[in-house]
């Protein structure tokens, strides 16, 4: 049917006029959101920068696929929240050195500590339906297993204690099994028995029954036998009921090992020196404490449930209700909060974690108040550093108040003290570090590598500023300097002065 010129009528116009322009406001914002997330995305990827610079010299500005080169990281994977919602997610590198095949957004890694907070948000839902008290006797509500008397009599052990690392139980660090080998039961795991790798879970630590918090795995070894034995069901099944199912999440798991339709879509781990994992990866029946297979999407998906449920937005009470997702994210004792460190205050108030599992690093940052979030993964050992400058660059494009390069002063030590750390450090007989002097600073070619300069922060310490390492010499009872010491965040090797 033709409609003449005048039968909408002067009302009409205006409402369709009224209409388009919303339309016009609505699409206009929405490009210029787009235009704004593509230039920060073009900004952190060409935006990486060192951890430290020299005194007096801007920081310079690196692009991710060189310093993914430079560090022998095959694959990074990066997800970031803005609002409280998925603002932008990217992959870049292989799943694997051999195959090199391209990593996708969906590509899967072994997400390490991370797992624990995912955990935390889980227990909470029991403690929601009131079959969990977060302040309650673990030893009471354990059944199939117990905390042995001459440790639990002498302190209340409690799911918030597990939780945000303030139990004193273990602080050993649980380094998974190599594929093939037989994996312990849990109980196994918890009492150190064959075949299990590690000790028991209050052995190392019996003493540290006074209040105090230091990472410790295990207790979320302890609180995922007590989540198995409140619900009568395998733990992996538990959170995928819980957290996966509810969120939609589906590139994640808690099986250990990993189910076998989910393998060809998982990245493989890498050594630091770039080669690739035995058996691609570990296996870690650890599962509460660092077993989680993910995504940087799927995780930033979860903290953005998190964050809406704490805001208050509709519809956002997937998992846990307003008050228990507030509870969750909020610090709680000295500097953990449930299964996250916690830095700042206020509006600059931050929640981060790492994860590490052999072959595989991550990293999780939060700002609550900001509703932004960014959750990286990397199928590398190396991880780590590259890491730290993904999050110099989001720093950068988002305007944190952390995440910042450090600016070193360079000390000019008087060359006497210098000349003292002239030599050979073997590592091991195929592993030397060749220390000579130039100038002011030191030099240390290692075997097979290109040589570094390192420069004094103190009479003993010294560091370099690309890649970011620090070297402490030290001496023996009668003062001759004959070892060192060299570690970069996560890693640490030792040598002896040979000559």
């Amino acid at each position: 049917m033709r409609i003449g010129k005048n039968s909408v009528g002067a009302a009409g116009l205006a409402k369709i006029a009224g209409f388009m322009i919303i339309c016009g406001l609505f699409l206009s914002g929405c490009d210029a959101q787009k235009s704004l997330t593509r230039k920060r995305i073009k900004s952190v990827e060409k935006g990486l920068m060192r951890l430290v610079y020299l005194k007096g010299l801007k920081p310079e500005k690196l692009r991710l696929a060189e310093r993914m080169q430079f560090y022998h990281v095959p694959g990074v994977s990066i997800a970031v929240l803005d609002k409280n919602r998925m603002e932008w997610a990217k992959a870049y590198g292989e799943k694997d050195v051999q195959t090199r095949e391209p990593l996708t957004t969906d590509t899967l890694f072994q997400a390490g500590a991370l797992s624990q907070m995912m955990t935390a948000a889980a227990a909470f839902r029991l403690a929601e339906k009131g079959e969990l008290g977060l302040d309650g006797n673990v030893n009471t509500a354990l059944h199939s297993w117990k905390i042995p008397s001459d440790i639990s009599s002498r302190k209340k052990f409690t799911p918030r204690g597990l939780m945000t690392h303030s139990a004193g139980l273990s602080d050993q660090i649980y380094e998974g099994y190599n594929q093939g080998e037989p994996l312990p039961s849990l109980r196994q795991i918890l009492n150190g028995l064959k075949p299990a790798n590690n000790v028991p879970v209050w052995a190392v630590r019996p003493q540290s029954l006074a209040f105090r918090t230091y990472y410790s795995e295990a207790g979320y070894v302890v609180l995922q036998q007590l989540v198995c034995d409140l619900v009568n069901k395998p733990f992996p099944a538990f959170m995928k009921e819980t957290i996966f199912d509810p969120l939609g999440l589906r590139n994640s798991t808690f099986d250990v090992p990993l189910p076998e339709n989910m393998k060809p879509n998982a990245a493989s781990g890498h050594l630091r020196e770039g080669q690739l994992t035995k058996g691609r990866w570990n296996n870690y029946p650890q599962a509460a404490a660092k077993g989680l297979w993910t995504t940087p999407s799927d995780f930033a998906s979860f903290l953005a449930e998190l964050l809406q449920a704490a805001e208050g937005a509709p519809g956002s009470e997937k998992i846990l209700s307003l008050a228990a997702a507030r509870t969750l994210l909020s610090p709680q004792i000295e500097s953990f909060g449930f299964g996250f460190l916690v830095e700042g205050r206020g509006e600059d108030l931050n929640f981060n974690f790492r994860g590490k599992t052999r072959g595989f690093t991550s990293s999780m940052v939060i700002y609550p108040a900001k509703g932004q979030a960014a959750v990286i993964m990397t199928n590398s050992d190396n991880g780590f550093v590259l890491i730290q400058e993904i999050l110099c660059a989001l720093a950068e494009a988002y305007k944190w108040p952390h995440y910042k390069p450090g600016e070193k002063t360079v000390l000019r030590l008087d060359p006497a003290i210098s000349q003292q750390y002239i030599g050979r450090y073997e590592v091991n007989p195929s592993y030397v570090l060749d220390v000579t002097r130039e100038d002011y600073y030191l030099v240390v070619r290692p075997t097979g590598q290109a040589s570094t300069k390192f420069y004094a922060e103190s009479q003993t310490l010294f560091y370099s500023t690309d890649p970011y390492v620090r070297i402490q010499f030290r001496s023996d009872k009668q003062g001759k300097f004959d070892s060192l010491v060299l570690w970069q965040l996560d890693f640490e090797l030792q040598a002896k002065k040979i000559n």
